[in-house]
């Protein structure tokens, strides 16, 4: 995802600040800036936020949280931050005051499920569970819906708190991660998946999304357009930034070969773009 600049940024203002557990915290943002960036209505819609630092100014590079709730104007919403180790935006949840401003810039959505969509199957980690909750919100009635979320242990009864309550005929499994660990390839590997159209939405740690991508297209066989997948964080992410800064034409160039070859198969340039770049030692 593109950075943004200082001139992008608009504020919003902390409102409301609630502790949902030892992992979560929960802030609600108020600001004319959330209705001004032209929210696409979906339910794991996202922007970025630029936190205080602890030193004094501003994230610049700013960070994607989802919008766990919006207010029907679009002048409030509510974000939940997983407290996890590291991190500026978990670093300021555990600081966080009601009066506090944030930047907020850009916004997105990625959750794509077909409209004859019988089924739904969403898999991701802690991080993930504000954007699963809020798509399982605003799932239609009659929709079957199974939720596989990866909790690490030792954390995991606090990273459940977000856990929604699901409807009546949906289910919840967790499956537990050692720290410093994902196996969510090995997740979607063994999903059940029910008979007629249906959708896997899995989200999580980078190098884990690309191999449960990997696993989905490949290995089960699904259409590009029967599931979605998106890293949400890394784990080596200061040393990712090192490449990148490092080589971002290396970036750029494979991305041109990568689409210039997949014929306008989207998955068939992500597979030829992330082989590029692994081969290149750059992820």
């Amino acid at each position: 995802m593109a950075m943004t600049t200082v001139a992008d940024r608009s504020t919003v203002r902390v409102v409301e600040v609630h502790r949902l557990s030892d992992a979560f915290v929960r802030a609600e943002l108020e600001g004319a800036a959330l209705a001004g960036l032209g929210l696409p209505g979906v339910p794991d819609e996202a922007c970025v936020f630029h936190f205080p630092l602890p030193g004094g100014g501003v994230d610049d590079h700013g960070r994607w949280y989802t919008l766990r709730r919006v207010a029907p104007d679009a002048r409030r919403a509510t974000i939940d931050v997983l407290c996890h180790e590291g991190g500026v935006g978990a670093g300021w949840a555990r600081r966080a005051a009601v009066g506090d401003e944030l930047g907020v810039s850009r916004a997105n959505s990625w959750f794509r499920r077909p409209a004859d969509a019988r089924w739904q199957i969403l898999v991701g980690d802690a991080a993930v569970l504000p954007a699963i909750a809020r798509i399982v919100e605003e799932t239609p009635d009659g929709l079957a819906t199974e939720v596989v979320a990866e909790l690490t242990e030792g954390s995991a009864q606090a990273q459940a708190a977000e856990i929604p309550a699901l409807p009546p005929g949906a289910r919840v499994r967790r499956v537990l991660a050692a720290p410093g660990t994902s196996a969510l390839d090995e997740i979607v590997r063994g999903l059940e998946l029910p008979d007629g159209p249906g959708y896997v939405y899995v989200c999580g740690e980078a190098a884990a999304t690309r191999a449960a991508r990997k696993v989905l297209r490949h290995e089960r066989g699904l259409r590009s357009v029967d599931y979605g997948v998106l890293g949400y964080w890394r784990r080596d992410a200061e040393r990712f930034r090192e490449r990148y800064a490092a080589a971002p034409d290396r970036f750029a160039h494979a991305w041109a070969e990568a689409e210039a070859a997949g014929g306008g198969d989207e998955e068939r340039v992500l597979d030829l773009y992330e082989s590029t770049l692994s081969q290149a030692g750059l992820i």
